[in-house]
């Protein structure tokens, strides 16, 4: 298949760039091989999709124009479905509401971004595939890594199904490159409310009650071993109760950004932390803990506070800690007044930006309006394969099923959960319902949570990024146990910066360079 010629010299481990080969994986289409567009834009091709009115000379006048189908589409996923959890059954499920073959491929999570970006390196990148919509979505988009969206959204009606937010927090340049399978999640504190209880204490409204709790808990509660656990010290989202305004990142604020850590708010939350880990407040674990090791110590029982994603995972830590303790009780609170919590980014479905228009048209109608028309698509992306993943009854209520990799255990998404859906839904009253513990704290973090704003490219930060970050997160760390001062610890990470050249990374990124 013909492609768009594009320059894709992506900086440092961004390595598909390192060479503009053709994409040996590109949708087939029947054994056609569509004609590139003369100027290899992707202007106006709104208006093209299956069943969509094309516009034509006279006002309200208008023809129905049929995409020529692919005879297979590439996806990669890295999320979602395990194996085990009949993807082979989703794929023929896809296959037989559109009578396209899928190629799809589950990749590592782990592993994904660094595949992609080898894929792309070798021309072999899928037709579809996931970015995060900070930097990476903004990076691919500006390299033509991605396909430019817009006109297609708008005229296939997703545009008008989805919250404006959305669509402004995601654009680029006033231009939308992908469309994301759910509303991003964030994180919200649990607490152990049968420990408030016994304590006659109220969930804390600001940081003074909250740090009452937190003592409270170690000084009062026998089988308390450790008020709160994190992993890691770095991340507001994982500590707003400590870090409150500031941030570890760079950082949009007053019309221009900024590097968060060299911000002032940045050395009282520095303060907060080292005073609350010197009082045994934090776990002493904190800067080696996973992700799964707090789970471990929070289904254990013996930790009062861990702040881990709402929803879905909501549930799962009140399940698991009452397989142990049946008495025990959770609560997602609201965030501290001084506070607030964060969403993390949209995870962006897109579409290869080397394909050529008709091609990228084609897999935009076949694939991505198919899986979000709100009705048969929809259900078999959230719902799945019928018989597999949920039951349908008479009245066309869907019902999870449950999973083959765990089988007293109920799915509670597919390729994204149907209560966090993005785009609308025809009759969402028909999907599979969220039980109450995740509605509740998916209304918590609604109530309490921001949006990221997308982060600018910086060819400079490329180059930077990982030592940066770790640079940060040794800084930091260093500075909560007490190893180093508050002070001496941010002048380390002013000379540090210095040396990665945060100043003309803040330039590129504000565009004045």
């Amino acid at each position: 298949m013909k492609k768009k010629v594009i320059s894709l010299l992506l900086a440092g481990a961004m390595v598909f760039g390192m060479c503009a080969c053709g994409n040996d994986n590109a949708a087939s289409t029947n054994g056609s091989t569509p004609a590139q567009s003369e100027s290899g834009s992707s202007e106006s091709v709104g208006g093209d999709s299956e069943s969509t009115a094309e516009a034509s000379g006279n006002e309200g006048e208008a023809e129905e124009k049929t995409v020529e189908k692919p005879a297979s589409i590439s996806w990669w996923t890295h999320d979602g479905l395990n194996e085990e959890d009949y993807v082979a059954e989703w794929d023929a499920a896809y296959e037989e509401l559109t009578g396209i073959k899928l190629e799809h491929t589950p990749v590592s999570n782990n592993e994904y971004h660094t595949l992609l970006e080898t894929a792309f390196a070798s021309g072999t990148e899928p037709n579809v595939f996931d970015l995060s919509s900070e930097q990476k979505l903004t990076y691919y988009a500006s390299q033509g890594g991605v396909a430019d969206l817009t006109d297609l959204i708008r005229s296939s009606g997703i545009y008008d199904r989805v919250e404006q937010s959305v669509w402004d927090s995601l654009a680029i340049d006033g231009r939308i490159y992908g469309i994301p399978k759910e509303m991003p999640s964030g994180i919200v504190i649990h607490v152990r409310q049968d420990w408030l209880d016994r304590l006659g204490m109220k969930v804390p409204a600001n940081y003074e009650e909250y740090l009452t709790m937190l003592r409270a808990f170690r000084d009062e509660i026998d089988e308390c071993e450790i008020p709160l656990t994190v992993p890691g010290l770095h991340l507001a989202q994982n500590l707003p109760e400590f870090y409150w305004d500031a941030e570890a990142d760079f950082v949009y604020k007053d019309g221009k950004w900024v590097d968060g850590m060299l911000e002032e708010n940045f050395k009282d939350a520095m303060q907060r932390l080292q005073d609350a880990y010197a009082e045994g407040l934090i776990d002493v674990e904190a800067v080696t803990n996973s992700t799964s090791n707090c789970r471990d110590k929070w289904y254990s029982g013996n930790t009062g506070v861990f702040a881990y994603w709402a929803g879905k995972w909501t549930n799962t830590l009140t399940e698991r800690l009452n397989e142990n303790f049946p008495d025990a009780k959770v609560a997602a609170i609201d965030v501290i007044d001084e506070s607030y919590y964060r969403y993390s980014a949209f995870n962006v479905l897109c579409i290869d930006g080397r394909l050529s228009d008709e091609e990228v048209e084609q897999v935009f109608t076949h694939f991505l309006n198919v899986i979000f028309d709100g009705e048969e698509g929809s259900a078999l992306l959230y719902a799945g394969a019928e018989g597999y993943h949920h039951e349908t009854d008479a009245n066309g209520n869907m019902t999870y099923l449950n999973m083959n990799s765990s089988p007293d255990t109920q799915f509670q998404s597919v390729y994204g959960s149907p209560w966090s859906a993005v785009v609308s839904f025809t009759e969402p009253e028909k999907f599979p319902q969220p039980v109450e513990t995740i509605t509740a704290s998916m209304e918590i973090l609604e109530k309490n949570a921001v949006f990221k704003t997308n982060t600018p490219v910086s060819d400079t930060l490329n180059k930077v990024t990982a030592d940066l970050s770790s640079t940060r997160q040794s800084i930091i760390a260093k500075i909560v146990m007490g190893e180093v001062s508050v002070e001496d610890g941010m002048q380390e990470y002013y000379n540090k910066a210095a040396e990665f050249n945060v100043e003309q990374i803040l330039k590129e990124m504000n565009g004045e360079s």
